[in-house]
């Protein structure tokens, strides 16, 4: 009898089957909601596309709102995959931080409808699933990481910097959609970076006064 018990530090074969109906909900959640909206598909029409039974979907989230924070979890993980040296990403800490916020923008997880949806979500603030916590915390670590380059000062609290460059993404996305697009998105962020770092006087706005 082949037994289902894992080895120390590999998953067991139900925890892999687990691990794969999780992501698999994940993936058709997003598909539908992209495709459909959030308020038109349900829970039904999650399970149907992922070939599962109703019930298997409350196996790992208790309504159809609670995926929108794992969905989150999931994307910002593999933007934090993608920004990674060895993965082609650019050395400077500061090119990584625009990456971030360039390839967020790009997600789907980013449209208007389901990123408010998401910041409704029922959840605290300090949960480690909250998507606001988890963008910080990658946003920190890079931010950790240009402060010991030399790229940013180092006289500010960073995960402090990094809440105030996730608030300025989500500001300026609005402006952005709503406002002049004729600049490419990416370019307008990488914009928004530079005068956040350079201030809107400039480097040299110092020596002048």
């Amino acid at each position: 009898m082949v037994s289902d018990e894992k080895s120390e530090g590999v998953p067991s074969r139900r925890e892999r089957r687990r691990s794969a109906t999780r992501q698999r909900l994940l993936e058709v959640a997003l598909q539908l909601f992209c495709e459909r909206g959030f308020e038109a598909t349900t829970v039904e029409d999650i399970t149907e596309a992922a070939d599962v039974a109703k019930s298997t979907f409350f196996n790992y989230f208790e309504t159809k709102e609670a995926i929108l924070p794992a969905l989150a979890e999931w994307r910002l993980s593999l933007i934090e995959q993608a920004i990674q040296p060895e993965e082609g990403a650019p050395l400077s800490p500061v090119a990584r931080i625009k990456c971030i916020l360039s390839l967020l923008a790009q997600d789907p997880v980013s449209d208007q409808l389901l990123a408010q949806r998401l910041a409704s979500a029922a959840m605290p603030r300090n949960h480690p699933l909250c998507a606001r916590q988890a963008l910080i915390r990658l946003l920190t670590e890079q931010i950790r990481q240009a402060q010991a380059a030399g790229e940013m000062r180092a006289d500010f609290d960073p995960a402090y910097l990094g809440g105030m460059i996730r608030a300025m993404f989500f500001h300026h996305m609005v402006l952005w959609h709503f406002g002049d697009r004729s600049v490419p998105l990416a370019a307008s962020l990488e914009r928004m970076v530079d005068l956040f770092l350079d201030g809107a006087a400039g480097p040299s706005w110092r020596a002048g006064r």
